[in-house]
């Protein structure tokens, strides 16, 4: 058994309920359920009791929680005496973040990991997707975090760390108060502010209007932006509507100055990614931040 596996008993232990960890862990129910019942089977007990209303441990699945804690603390703690021994260009790090991720999310994830391992040397370089996966290729950067699809690449690890969905961006003034939707023809009639060409959310932009057999150039574009602060600044100031996550708009959102809106007949979901290369010598500062950020208990988004 891996510390993994240990990680996720833990989890479905502390919330009570398989599917709220599979939630939090960004998993299926079913992959969360067949890693529980592997653990049993491997110990040959039985470790919580379901109800309708969630899971409870069992009294053998008490002692089997005590001694999991204990360990993944036990190797907290190891790693930490590690630290203490490591040379300090060993806990340099360059991680590369995709814009919307890199301004909005990972700040504050390294700012947490940092307080775990104070002894690490973290820089962050944003661009956008296209420009990231180019830097893990071509080792600019040691780890990146990405947003929208990525094409298969036999050289490349990505692991799903979160999802987001993409959303309508109006002002926040009386215009645009009571509307609950937009609909495809607004989109197409609005001044149209849009993600430059290699971003993530661009991407998966035009794949999904491309299922109702429409183009961007069938958009009223009136600017490309590779800054979202930019596109949300101009929205704010009444120059046109763009598409973004969810995630970059929400302290805008909070204040009343801008406004999400789901599209009509248009989910636009996106997955957030960790990538790293196979064949790459990592140092255990790097092995140590993907696992920080696959774990959705210990990274914190800003």
């Amino acid at each position: 058994m891996s510390l993994v596996n240990f990680e996720l008993f833990c989890t479905v232990a502390q919330v009570k309920s398989i599917t709220k960890a599979a939630r939090l862990l960004h998993m299926t129910q079913p992959a969360v359920s067949t890693q529980i019942a592997n653990l049993e089977n491997v110990y040959g007990i039985k470790l919580f009791e379901r109800s309708k209303q969630g899971v409870t441990l069992t009294e053998v699945g008490e002692v089997v929680f005590d001694f999991a804690q204990r360990m993944l603390d036990l190797h907290d703690t190891m790693e930490r005496k590690i630290d203490s021994v490591l040379d300090s260009n060993i806990q340099e790090l360059i991680v590369g973040a995709s814009s919307s991720l890199g301004n909005y999310a990972v700040p504050c994830s390294i700012w947490s990991f940092k307080e775990k391992y104070p002894k690490a040397k973290i820089s962050l370089i944003v661009a956008n997707t296209e420009e990231i996966v180019k830097k893990v290729r071509n080792d600019s950067v040691d780890v990146g975090l990405i947003e929208g699809p990525l094409k298969e690449d036999s050289d490349l690890v990505a692991n799903e760390i979160s999802n987001d969905e993409l959303v309508a961006i109006v002002p926040g003034n009386d215009r645009w108060l009571h509307k609950t939707y937009l609909t495809i023809e607004d989109l197409k009639k609005e001044p149209f502010i849009s993600r430059e060409e290699g971003s993530g959310v661009r991407k998966v932009l035009e794949a999904s209007i491309e299922k109702l057999g429409l183009k961007l150039t069938d958009f009223n574009v009136v600017s490309e932006m590779g800054s979202v602060d930019a596109i949300k600044s101009s929205i704010e100031n009444g120059l046109g509507i763009s598409i973004c996550c969810r995630l970059t708009v929400q302290k805008e959102v909070r204040w009343g100055s801008l406004k999400a809106i789901p599209i009509e007949n248009l989910s636009m979901p996106i997955t957030y990614r960790l990538l790293f290369r196979k064949t790459k010598f990592r140092a255990t500062i790097a092995k140590r931040f993907i696992r920080f950020m696959v774990q959705p208990d210990l990274r914190s988004f800003c």
